[in-house]
């Protein structure tokens, strides 16, 4: 069962970050940490991307084939756990 949560992406066109949906298998996540560095950017930037003030944004290492990727989302660690644990659940 898939994943859903919000990318934070950066657009290649006019370099300002866009939000979009992701859908994710919890089978390919190896790893979810709080961004500090996204967290500190939009923070200090005051990029107005759509999210709330005191938003909080994770990486995600997805394995995909010989090498991981790293993608950001909305959420703390712990939220984006809490939902692929709830997805675990209700799957079982």
């Amino acid at each position: 069962m898939l994943v859903r949560l919000i990318e934070l992406k950066q657009s290649y066109l006019n370099q300002v970050p866009i939000l979009q949906e992701v859908y994710l298998n919890p089978r390919h996540i190896i790893s979810v940490v709080s961004d500090i560095n996204t967290n500190r950017k939009i923070i200090n930037e005051n990029i107005d991307v759509g999210v709330p003030p005191g938003t909080v944004f994770s990486a995600i290492t997805l394995q995909e084939g010989n090498s991981p990727r790293l993608i950001t989302v909305v959420g703390s660690p712990t939220e984006v756990y809490q939902q692929i644990k709830q997805k675990q659940i209700l799957k079982g």
